[in-house]
Order: C-alpha cells, then structure tokens, then sequence
C-alpha cells in the first residue's frame, strides 16, 4: 500500500485506526498488510498538519485489498 502527500511533507501513519501524531511511524516505504486495518496518515509540512485520511483495508481469503491513498494539503 502506497501513502502520498505534497511535495517536501513528511507522511506518519497508523495501522490500528487511532489518529496518527507527529510521533506516529514515518512513511518511508509501502507497507505490507497482512490483516485487516484501518490506516490513518496526515503529512506535515513546515510544522503543520493536514486532515487526517482513512482508508479501510479488509482482508478477503487470504488477501489483503491493495492499493493506496493521499494525505491532504
């Protein structure tokens, strides 16, 4: 699963539905789901934070839906 945002913004997300912080995980990489999650990601850029984004991952059989989101401005 891919997270992208505005150029130079730094990306931190969860994986458990909670609202994610400037100390919640950096995105430097596409995340692997094994399970069903909710991931929540914001971007922050020059010490400001945009809306949090959700989107609802939901495993089926053995697969996990792929795909990816944005963080706002």
């Amino acid at each position: 699963m891919t997270i992208t945002g505005p150029e130079d913004a730094e990306i931190r997300y969860t994986t458990d539905g909670t609202a994610p912080n400037a100390q919640s995980t950096l995105y430097d990489t596409a995340i692997t789901l094994t399970d069903t999650a909710t991931v929540k990601a914001i971007a922050i850029k020059n010490s400001v934070s945009s809306e949090v984004a959700t989107k609802v991952f939901t495993k089926n059989g053995s697969n996990v839906g792929s795909g990816g989101f944005e963080t706002g401005n």
